[in-house]
């Protein structure tokens, strides 16, 4: 109850008491230094007085009980090492709790730690008839299960109790990192559900460590091995399945996915105690569990087709296991009997029942999938959805929004049907062309919307032609913005051949009309009989050029097409050998071309004169900005520490003549001193961009051998 203070110390105690000079008991000074101070009223005592009374001793409430715990916790701890003897000792409990009592004593006495030593000699005194050394490994497996198995639920229990204190912690850690994982687990997923699946198929197919099984079947019935064997391959089969939808982050594929991981751990334990089996699936769980938040699509699983690339791997999968197998057991002979053979040392046989489940099971799913209805896809836009853009055209500020009347896009509207977003799909790419027409509030709506649909279907989402404006909206989406080139618009209000900057261009002009160049807007309403004459200058361009029609980012020549736009003509005696249609806006914020074709007629600098001549125009019409389309790769960083995108996209642009003329067409636009806007592609990046980028530019050329032929 009090301790000697040290002289530099304030002396207190568990009760609270502190050094006095003077003792209360003789009314003297003190000099001894363990004399107290009671804290409470002040009094203090010689050391006489405080010295430490002896605790009461328990009454009978208190010592019987406690008397009765410790002979059930002797007798239980006996029991333990009881039932570990050998069989070859030959003593009643009763006389060997006698002996146990006897060794706990000896080692106590010893106060050697445990007892160690001093405990297994005198039960090896007390049984001299057992062999010493089986009844050693008893008396190992008793401290084993006497002090590592409580040590072990200890840590357990305390590790549990730090990390309950921990959880906000841990909560914040696990989301930082389900934030970073997120995106890039369901193709870590996928890849390593297909890898487990393999694992539990092949190891189906090898036979089992002989003496694990004979642990094992000391305390299961063989019927359990036989099924845990069955069951680990077909979970196996079901994980190679579950792969593909996990990559298309397909929520019930998770869901599943997670309950056979749970199911193929417990099968490879309860099959033959393949632990590092089970290490590896617990791992794929892991990995799986932290993610969980990827797997968002409520596509059913069976509605996910299956590719030929999935098919073949998921049969060469099967195809390996089956053949390991056949190795495996070659040295045993068929025969009809091995179908029927339950035994615990009988691999084969259930090699045999499992390859051919799985074989079955696996034949029948790929001929389901094969033969389910084919899933409807968007269709492109009719007459009717036409008309509703028009309504929606009529209010925009960009004339881009005018390729929507093109007739090859589908059309998605929004709820209020203020908004629209056009797009097309290639491969595997859901390409909206441009960003969402009409308000700022469908758009938003348009864009998720989008992003929804296509991965609904297991497709890319891409935004072709995006502006810098609503990038923030397909970063929120998880795409990533590439600098795809640089839009020209010259603005119609300045504009005049008027100074030495326009110089070029007023000498082109001047010897086009010195050529017999002449210029007309022809509204729409009037184009019925100047379109065979306009066919003929587009059949003879594309001849010269020795292309065909582009899709998607352009309109194509289409007598229904044309007539949608006025059409500026120029030409040459009066006759026309050039021609342009006008993409408009209501607003008159915006005007642009879109074909643009010359006879071989057409005078010299014809395309200099009708683009003079259209900015003219619009500035006279009250136009605001004449928008000369996109030079692709153009403006992108040419610094050292660029992203590798642009440092691709800067040698393209040098040395790419042979697809397109990037660098000549930059250098065109760029003597209308035009203001230069960037455009971005918005696509999901990694490994996938590439094929993102062949898909737009087979959609744009109208085919691969388009692209490849120019």
């Amino acid at each position: 109850m009090w301790r000697r203070c040290r002289r530099s110390a304030v002396c207190r105690s568990a009760s609270g008491w502190r050094r006095s000079r003077v003792c209360r008991c003789s009314s003297r000074p003190s000099r001894r230094p363990w004399c107290c101070m009671c804290p409470r009223d002040g009094r203090s005592w010689s050391a006489a007085c405080c010295s430490p009374r002896s605790p009461p001793a328990p009454g009978p409430g208190i010592a019987l009980p406690q008397i009765a715990l410790s002979v059930l916790d002797v007798s239980l701890a006996a029991a333990v090492l009881y039932s570990l003897l050998p069989p070859a000792a030959h003593i009643g409990f009763v006389t060997f709790l006698g002996a146990y009592a006897a060794a706990v004593v000896a080692g106590i006495i010893s106060h050697v730690p445990g007892g160690i030593g001093v405990f297994e000699a005198v039960i090896l005194l007390v049984l001299p008839n057992v062999p010493p050394d089986a009844l050693l490994g008893s008396l190992l497996a008793y401290r084993a299960v006497y002090y590592l198995v409580p040590l072990l639920f200890g840590t357990l229990l305390f590790a549990s109790k730090e990390l309950s204190t921990q959880r906000m912690a841990l909560a914040r850690a696990h989301e930082l990192a389900s934030l970073y994982v997120a995106p890039v687990v369901p193709q870590i997923a996928g890849a390593l559900t297909f890898l487990a699946g393999a694992v539990l198929l092949v190891s189906g197919s090898t036979p089992a460590v002989g003496k694990r099984l004979a642990l094992l079947h000391g305390f299961l019935p063989l019927a359990v091995v036989e099924v845990s064997h069955l069951a680990g391959s077909v979970i196996g089969l079901g994980l190679l399945v579950l792969a593909r939808a996990l990559f298309r982050r397909v929520q019930a594929a998770y869901h599943i996915s997670f309950w056979l991981l749970v199911a193929g751990i417990c099968a490879s334990l309860l099959k033959g105690l393949d632990f590092e089996e089970a290490i590896i699936l617990a791992l794929v769980l892991g990995v799986l569990t932290l993610g969980r938040r990827a797997f968002y699509r409520p596509t059913a699983i069976l509605s996910e087709r299956f590719t030929p690339v999935w098919v073949v791997s998921i049969a060469g999968v099967i195809v390996l296991a089956v053949w390991i197998g056949l190795m495996s057991y070659r040295h045993v002979g068929y025969s009809h009997e091995l179908w029927w053979t339950f035994a615990l040392d009988g691999n084969a046989p259930r090699m045999l029942r499992a390859s051919v489940a799985v074989i079955l099971l696996a034949t029948a799913y790929v001929l389901l999938n094969m033969l389910q209805p084919a899933r409807a896809e968007p269709t492109v836009a009719g007459p009717e959805e036409l008309e509703r853009a028009r309504a929606v055209i009529a209010k925009s500020d960009l004339t881009i929004a005018n390729a929507a009347l093109s007739g090859d896009k589908r059309l998605l509207f929004s709820d209020a049907g203020d908004a629209f977003l056009m797009y097309q799909i290639a491969g595997r790419s859901w390409i909206a062309l441009g960003d969402p027409v009409g308000s700022q509030s469908g758009a938003e709506e348009l864009v998720w919307r989008f992003r929804e649909m296509s991965d609904l279907h297991g497709g890319q989402t891409v935004f072709y032609q995006a502006s810098g404006e609503r990038l923030s909206l397909y970063v929120d989406l998880g795409l990533a913005a590439l600098k795809i080139g640089e839009e020209a618009r010259v603005p119609l209000r300045d504009f005049s051949l008027e100074g030495a900057a326009r110089a070029e261009l007023r000498q082109a002009h001047q010897r086009a009309q010195r050529d017999g160049a002449g210029f007309e807007v022809v509204p729409a309403e009037r184009l019925g009989e100047l379109l065979p004459a306009l066919q003929r200058i587009s059949d003879s361009w594309l001849a010269s050029k020795s292309t065909g029609e582009k899709r998607f980012s352009v309109g194509a020549f289409t007598p229904r097409y044309v007539r949608q736009f006025p059409v500026a003509v120029v030409r040459s005696e009066g006759v026309p050998a050039a021609f342009a249609n006008l993409w408009t806006t209501g607003t008159k914020a915006e005007l642009s071309v879109d074909l643009m074709r010359f006879g071989p007629d057409a005078p010299r600098g014809a395309m200099d004169y009708l683009f003079i001549e259209l900015m003219s125009w619009g500035r006279a019409q009250g136009y605001t900005w004449f928008n000369l389309g996109t030079a692709p790769l153009a403006g992108l960083e040419r610094h050292p520490l660029a992203p590798a995108w642009h440092r691709v996209g800067n040698f393209v642009f040098r040395h790419g003549e042979h697809f397109y003329n990037f660098e000549g067409l930059r250098r065109y636009k760029a003597k209308f001193e035009p203001v230069w806007e960037p455009k971005y592609l918005a696509a999901r990046g990694g490994i996938s961009l590439p094929r993102v980028l062949v898909d737009v530019s087979v959609l744009i050329a109208g085919g691969m051998k388009e692209l490849l032929t120019r």
